[in-house]
């Protein structure tokens, strides 16, 4: 493989990582860079996840690589918590696929989906048909007066 991409950074996990944490990982990350539900754009990111994600989910690719990097095998350790809090390029905190946030956040954060990180409001200013998409979701009925609010500020039910 020509790659030269650290799949432990692409992954945002530390080479002492366990199995289950790079499953986890990767499901997470794979869940936000997915084409359907981050366009088009993110393909390039999807293609490295995958990758990364087949060096490491077999124990015998994952210890050629590691060998070939001059890693260690993997242990127990801190590292891998701490390493786990950044993304794929290890510069800032993981947030949801649709980057940093526009403006100052007003209101309910997500904790979850493309716009993970955001308030309802900086969706609002980007994605309008998103928050009426989430407002008919299982997880989103719990904002959907907020919603209503940010999408429909002069109506009174």
């Amino acid at each position: 493989m020509a790659d030269t991409r650290d799949p432990y950074r692409v992954l945002g996990v530390a080479p002492a990582a366990g199995q289950r944490e790079i499953r986890d990982a990767y499901r997470r990350r794979a869940r936000m860079a997915h084409p359907d539900l981050a366009g088009d754009d993110s393909a390039s990111w999807m293609r490295d996840l995958n990758a990364a994600w087949e060096i490491l989910k077999d124990p015998a690719r994952r210890a050629a690589y590691d060998a070939a990097s001059g890693l260690k095998p993997a242990s127990a350790g801190g590292a891998a918590a701490a390493s786990s809090r950044f993304d794929a390029t290890g510069d800032e905190p993981w947030r949801g696929a649709a980057g940093p946030p526009p403006g100052t956040p007003y209101g309910t954060v997500l904790d979850s989906g493309i716009y993970a990180g955001w308030s309802l409001a900086q969706v609002a200013r980007r994605d309008k048909g998103y928050l009426a998409w989430l407002r008919e979701r299982p997880d989103g009925k719990r904002h959907a007066a907020e919603i209503d609010r940010i999408l429909h500020p002069g109506h009174r039910a």
